[in-house]
């Protein structure tokens, strides 16, 4: 109830009359009594060096209107409305909201938020100042406290709300006669929209780095998130007040996670950057609690930070993910565990603590899966092109991914094109096999070390980056239900083969590491594919133009380029007279670079595979923001 300066005081006063009589007590030892003066003088400057941040003109200081007409004229009217004859006082806050008071003289102040300031139109500013100033006319002192006292603990503090509730309908009824119902609600929802957008906004991308000091761009990016990200067609926020949901059309707002605004225009001519350095340095200690940060800590742009500091970011997020997922699950959590439990239903079981934070995402799910991919396009060269879209990546070759895309996929069990791999916990899943094709290479065997990753995968000391444990989204995509028989190559642990023979197919699939064979058969016990252990390089003679379908993912690729003629000659072989082979693969242009292995496929080296009497049926080359394939097929003459 006291204001900070007289808090200050009355502490500074306890101190130095603590000092004192310390002091004269023990003036007889000069010593002594030196040491306490010391001592408590030390406890004094500590004691002004952490209230002093937390004065209301510290944090809240005042905006003139001398500068801002277009605002001056909608505080004006506001109070004019209100029954003031005054124009009030403006203070700017950090966060969204609005508030009235009057001194004890009786002039009107205002608290504004910076984000309504930029993101809010006049229309819908002025109505929150109407009703805010109403508010300070009708309400006795000790009513607004309770009230603003409510509003800051309303989910603990429920009795409170019960004594204040006529209070805050009488207010809402006066206002909405004096503004009109469209504009009342209009005013209502954008202070609930602008105050939960912020809210994630300073979530995701200030509180990481609030020790930095604070955040010279925290609105200036807001406003970007707002105007060029669609922001606030996104965020999903929470009714600022358990009772306001019938005011405002809550359904509207929130519903099914989608709100259509329109880009908002603000009413402040320009954001002066020294208000916007200082309410920077005010979010960053709220962040930080009572310590703060240190004293000799400078504005900083969250847009200058290094990419591989955002990439910390997500891994921690991603822990967290897996924290919770493990809790639910009573054991230690994969990624593919994540995106079963996503699957299931269970999203909103995680307690993690973004739960507890307005959310831009469409559902539980997005939100949970989210991190896992993040981290793991990351692990495979991908960056952000632009610091406060998070969720679009791009890749080494160039393609476009948009995480939410990918996860609300996975969220509705669809094949979602990436590689997630099993238990990756602080590993990169491509650093396995990078070391270990490295290694086979080195010594003059280009496919053997296709048997030491599977082997070793085996034991749990390394991960296969593109086992899945799916089909291809592409073959599933393509196949339908057929007759004869089918080949696959490079089978891996057996999905794309199960998927066929599941199709009515007599299916064979070969792999050159005996590992993988053996563990697709452990896999699917009892199955009718006949799994192999082959050579593409040198495979059995009796295969030659005896596969009806013969289906090629991602194997001539694995293998160094030099090998992709003979590779590509082979699989060509496989195919009977009327039979056809399928063709899926990563892709890149013409001498385009590859981050190997794998060495993707270029558009000469797809037109390779129509040889030995193949003729080309159907060539798709996939752009589709996730990443550029190929999904080609051939097919030899009857």
């Amino acid at each position: 109830m006291l204001p900070e300066w007289a808090k200050l005081l009355i502490g500074l006063a306890a101190i130095i009359g603590a000092g004192v009589a310390g002091a004269l007590f023990t003036w007889a030892y000069v010593e002594v009594a030196l040491l306490v003066i010391a001592v408590l003088g030390a406890c004094a400057v500590a004691f002004v060096a952490d209230q002093w941040p937390r004065r209301f003109r510290w944090r809240c200081p005042v905006l003139s209107l001398d500068d801002q007409p277009r605002l001056r004229e909608l505080v004006a009217d506001a109070a004019r409305i209100a029954g003031f004859d005054a124009v009030p006082k403006v203070h700017v806050s950090a966060w969204a909201e609005v508030r009235g008071d009057r001194t004890r003289r009786g002039r009107p102040v205002l608290l504004v938020g910076l984000p309504l300031l930029v993101a809010a139109d006049g229309a819908e500013l002025h109505t929150l100042m109407v009703r805010e100033l109403l508010a300070a006319r009708r309400w006795s002192w000790h009513e607004r406290w309770a009230v603003h006292l409510f509003l800051a603990h309303h989910p603990d503090w429920s009795w409170l709300g019960e004594a204040t509730a006529l209070l805050r309908k009488e207010l809402w009824a006066e206002t909405r006669s004096i503004v009109g119902s469209e504009r009342f609600a209009a005013g209502m929802r954008a202070e609930l929209l602008l105050a939960g957008a912020f809210g994630w906004h300073v979530a995701r991308y200030v509180a990481p780095f609030s020790s930095k000091g604070g955040a010279a761009d925290a609105y200036e990016s807001f406003l970007w998130k707002i105007q060029m990200d669609g922001l606030l067609t996104r965020v999903r926020p929470e009714p600022a007040l358990p009772d306001a949901a019938a005011e405002i059309d809550q359904g509207a707002v929130v519903g099914d996670g989608v709100v259509l605004m329109p880009v908002p225009s603000g009413v402040l001519s320009k954001v002066p950057s020294a208000l916007a350095i200082r309410l920077g340095k005010v979010i960053s200690h709220k962040m930080l609690g009572r310590g703060g940060f240190a004293l000799g800590a400078k504005p900083y742009r969250m847009a200058d930070v290094p990419a591989e500091v955002w990439a910390r970011i997500g891994e921690y997020q991603r822990e967290n993910v897996l924290d919770a997922a493990a809790k639910l699950l009573g054991r230690q959590a994969t990624d593919l565990d994540v995106v079963e439990l996503v699957v299931a239903g269970r999203a909103g079981e995680f307690e993690w603590w973004h739960k507890e934070q307005p959310c831009p995402h469409p559902t539980p799910g997005v939100c949970v899966l989210l991190p896992l991919f993040d981290v793991a396009l990351r692990r495979r060269g991908y960056v952000h092109e632009r610091t406060f879209a998070q969720r679009e990546l791009v890749g080494p070759l160039g393609d476009r991914i948009d995480l939410v895309e990918i996860a609300a996929k996975a969220e509705r069990g669809e094949p979602y094109g990436i590689l997630l791999g099993g238990l990756m916990a602080g590993r990169d899943p491509d650093a396995d096999a990078s070391r270990l094709a490295a290694e086979s290479l080195a010594g003059g065997d280009p496919t053997g070390w296709f048997e030491r990753l599977y082997a070793e995968s085996a034991s749990g000391d390394a991960i296969v980056p593109w086992d899945s444990r799916s089909p291809h989204f592409l073959l599933t995509e393509w196949a339908r239900s057929g007759r004869g028989r089918a080949l696959v190559v490079g089978a891996g642990l057996g999905d794309d083969a199960e998927h066929l023979a599941g199709l009515g197919y007599g299916t064979v699939a070969f792999d050159v590491s005996e590992s993988a064979v053996r563990l697709a058969g452990e896999r699917f016990p009892g199955s009718e594919v006949r799994y192999q252990v082959a050579d593409l390089l040198a495979p059995p003679a009796e295969w030659r133009h005896a596969f009806d379908l013969v289906v090629e993912i991602m194997t001539v690729q694995a293998l160094p380029e030099p090998l992709h003629g003979k590779a590509i000659a082979a699989v060509a072989e496989f195919v009977r007279p009327g039979g056809t082979l399928l063709v899926i693969a990563s892709g890149r242009e013409e001498g385009g670079p590859a981050f190997a292995p794998p060495w993707p496929l270029t558009p000469s080296e797809i037109g390779a595979f129509a040889t030995g009497g193949l003729e080309t049926g159907k060539v798709e080359d996939l752009r589709d923001g996730e990443h550029h394939r190929w999904r080609a097929t051939f097919h030899r003459p009857e």
